[in-house]
């Protein structure tokens, strides 16, 4: 075959008629294929030009054509059938040139005609649409003189009769067309001296006038060229109205003190200088004092200094930028700062306009000058709030590493160490809860300066964010020293603080890394200070901490509990417990989360808190994931052999899980292995876990929303709470997170979020479940604020999978008696 470059799009199929097609268009060099599950799947704006579809005869035959017919008019298209066709189904389904490929009759030498017919259809295609665009084209070009504001006409060269005249002439010159039309071209002139041999092509005449009927004269200017109409030479004559530019000009001697009037009064400074640098214009801004300003005149910035008893610093600088501004003939721009007697400071930035003075074949500038103190301040601003916490006034996280990144690159002593103290207010969750944001920030606020007054010039304090902070000292003799200072920061931070009225007593909790020893890193020495800090807060707080190899012990532990975990799985460890989901309005179990239990056989029961990390930052959460779901659907297909009634199981999911490439067809086979309705499956998972990789959950969770599984969003509030990525996921239920329904009943604040997420999630047309839901009180509040599915102590813990389905029979029957 000898195609030119087309694109196919064929339809797949599981018969071999159709592997037939595909080998033998793919044999042809030329052609682009692609290959496509339904025609129905394709989205508009991926298809390539000359294009050629071929699709099935099937039962969405008509559906098919109908969406060719609508989304790719100008793509032909070829139907396939294993079966004959009749004439009905050809006249009922195939394209108007009855393009169709058959099994019985098909050959190569079938399908390379119907191709290149096709690809004929094409090019004809092409060639239409291009008359089309040339029609258009003409159709403007017709429109352009028709309907222009100027005065067009079209001149025979020849006889310098108007052959045409549009209808600005026929308005303004006050003749109608066939009047015009006809006519020597001399008659609309003035008279005046012509040259018989002008000519016309690429003149441009200016300051011409031409005559109404009425013997008005209209200034204009006109432009004369060549131009072929109607397969000779004509030409085309425009006039373009100059008599409001004439009155403009006017106008503007007029307007001349008027504009002065307005430099005078501009906020910012404007000046004029010649060639020589001195001031031939200035406005009030630029000097507000009369007496100078007239003095100024012919005077330079040099002489200006010294008259305001400038530095000379001020007229240097400027001077350096006019240099610039005349020798590169471009406008230059610095900033400069002016400190008047007053000590008064401003920041300015200057403009230096270079300009071309036509009359003296001068050079001479103009000078702009904006305040920008406002701004710099903002800037100055801007640059602390990136290096400083602007609670406290202590350098931040980025500021403390920098510093921390240089002293470890110049500490070249043996003698001396380098000490890293954390550390953190005791209980200052509790503080903060109970006394108040307010006194908790000037908690923080005076801790801050308590610190700042036992440092040295070289000592580097710095707040964290919360209640973290971090010392670094330099050149401490040894282990003693830095054991000292670290008992005089728990000394003074356990003093008193006296806020509003009341005393306030704290404690710390610090740990201590010591360079080289500890570590040779920032992220190190902070790694390990932290983890001295924890060791000091489980030996009881207001204490502090150095950082030993033993603990590494705790590196050790999660690396048991790590190898654990994979026995675990092995020698089926893991339960699987469900918490139900309760609706207010029912009072019947709605649905229940899947959450993972471990007994293991030397501890007993091991907290999730402790070995679902481990999981996560081993990938070993990838195969949990996949046994949570398939024991989930194994005891989903129990239950309704139970005749246990049908509500969705939601599943949590981990942001490892998300990233595997085949997540979601697994999920779809496992499904399917079961013969689980894909309703009755619903997957939760945190925002955080979301936007580990936004991308791969976005396209992940749209694969599985087509198939009918729903999407739940845990902790709703407490993460990134991107709305943007919510609503690309498309979810279906929102989990208000268990923090917002604590103190439901009692604080303000909790209750008018919770109103906010259910009014978001209701108007985005998701369904709202609360979980930690403990008593009546916030039962009934979230079920007025319109949450109507609720998941909580108030009902049930997680119970065991026979205990659940005993739950579920018991409370479903209660509410159908009641």
């Amino acid at each position: 075959m000898s195609l030119k470059q087309i694109t196919i799009y064929i339809e797949e199929s599981d018969h071999t008629f159709y592997n037939r097609i595909l080998r033998d268009i793919t044999a042809i060099e030329t052609c682009n294929v692609h290959s496509f599950q339904s025609v129905l799947d394709i989205k508009v704006g991926t298809i390539q030009e000359s294009a050629v579809f071929l699709f099935w005869n099937d039962s969405k035959v008509l559906e098919k054509q109908k969406f060719i017919f609508e989304q790719f008019p100008e793509s032909p298209y070829i139907l396939l059938s294993v079966e004959p066709l009749s004439p009905l189904e050809l006249a009922r389904a195939a394209h108007p040139t009855y393009l169709h490929l058959t099994e019985s009759t098909y050959s190569v030498g079938n399908l390379d005609l119907i191709l290149n017919f096709a690809e004929r259809l094409i090019e004809d295609m092409n060639r239409s649409i291009a008359y089309d665009k040339i029609r258009e084209k003409v159709v403007v070009l017709q429109n352009v003189f028709e309907e222009s504001l100027d005065i067009l006409m079209q001149i025979d060269p020849g006889t310098n009769q108007i052959i045409n005249a549009n209808k600005q002439a026929v308005v303004v010159l006050e003749y109608p067309l066939e009047e015009i039309v006809g006519k020597e071209f001399s008659i609309f002139l003035p008279p005046v001296e012509v040259d018989e041999d002008v000519e016309f092509e690429g003149n441009l005449i200016e300051s011409t006038a031409l005559k109404t009927k009425s013997g008005n004269l209209i200034p204009t200017e006109s432009s004369f060229r060549l131009f072929p109409v109607n397969g000779k030479m004509a030409i085309w004559a425009t006039f373009r109205d100059i008599a409001e530019r004439k009155r403009s000009q006017e106008q503007v001697k007029n307007q001349k003190a008027f504009y002065e009037f307005i430099l005078d009064n501009l906020d910012s400074d404007i000046a004029v200088l010649n060639s020589n640098y001195q001031y031939e214009y200035t406005n009030p801004v630029f000097l507000s004092n009369k007496e100078i300003r007239k003095w100024l005149f012919k005077k330079t910035d040099a002489e200006l200094a010294e008259k305001l008893e400038l530095s000379a610093e001020f007229y240097e600088k400027r001077k350096k930028y006019l240099d610039v501004a005349a020798k590169e003939n471009e406008i230059v721009e610095f900033e400069e700062l002016i400190q008047d007697n007053n000590d008064k400071i401003t920041y300015l930035l200057r403009k230096y306009i270079p300009i071309d003075d036509t009359e003296t074949n001068q050079k001479r500038f103009i000078s702009f000058g904006v305040d920008i103190t406002e701004r710099k301040l903002s800037e100055e601003r801007i640059s602390y709030l990136a290096y400083y916490d602007a609670l406290t006034g202590l350098s931040n996280r980025t500021l403390f590493i920098d510093h921390a990144n240089q002293a470890l690159k110049n500490h070249k002593s043996t003698e001396t160490l380098l000490a890293f103290y954390f550390f953190d207010i005791d209980n200052f969750k509790f503080i903060n809860d109970s006394l108040g944001h307010t006194k908790g920030d000037i908690l923080l606020q005076m801790v801050g300066a308590r610190l700042k007054r036992v440092m040295t010039e070289v000592d580097t304090v710095a707040r964290f964010g919360g209640d973290e902070f971090a010392i670094l000292k330099v050149d401490i003799q040894n282990k003693s020293a830095a054991a000292e200072f670290a008992q005089k920061i728990l000394e003074i931070l356990s003093q008193p603080f006296h806020i509003m009225g009341r005393d306030l007593f704290t404690t710390i909790s610090m740990g201590i890394a010591l360079s080289p020893n500890d570590g040779v890193s920032t992220s190190e020495l902070l790694k390990n200070s932290d983890m001295a800090m924890y060791k000091a807060k489980e030996l009881g707080r207001n204490n502090f901490k150095f950082y030993t190899n033993e603990l590494i012990l705790r590196s050790e532990k999660r690396l048991y509990i790590e190898n654990s975990l994979r026995k675990a799985i092995q020698n089926d460890e893991l339960l699987l417990y469900f918490q139900p989901k309760m609706s207010t309005i029912t009072n019947q179990v709605c649905g229940a989360e899947a959450l993972i239990r471990w007994k293991h056989p030397e501890r007993g029961w091991v907290p999730p808190v402790e070995f679902i990390p481990v999981a996560e930052d081993s990938g070993i959460i990838e195969r949990i994931g996949d046994w949570v779901l398939e024991e989930a659907c194994r005891l989903k297909t129990e239950w309704k052999k139970q005749n246990l009634p049908s509500f969705p199981i939601s599943i949590n999911v981990s942001g490892k899980q998300l990233a595997r490439a085949n997540w979601s067809h697994r999920v779809q086979s496992t499904i399917l292995q079961y013969n689980i309705n894909p309703e009755e499956i619903e997957l939760e998972l945190t925002e955080s876990s979301i936007m580990e990789n936004p991308e791969k959950s976005i396209e992940a969770f749209e694969y599985l929303s087509g198939l009918g599984i729903k999407v739940s969003i845990d902790d709703f509030g407490t993460g990134y709470s991107s709305l943007s990525y919510l609503k690309k996921i498309n979810a279906d239920v929102i989990k208000i997170d268990r923090s917002f329904v604590i103190d439901l009943e009692l604080n303000e604040d909790d209750r008018v979020i919770c109103k906010a997420i259910i009014n978001m999630a209701h108007s985005l047309g998701m369904e709202v479940i609360a979980e930690g839901v403990e008593n009546a009180a916030q039962k009934d509040l979230l079920h007025d604020l319109g949450c109507h599915m609720i998941q909580g102590y108030l009902y049930s813990k997680p119970l065991p999978a026979d205990e659940f389905v005993t739950f579920v029979k018991k409370i479903n029957e209660s509410a159908k008696t009641k």
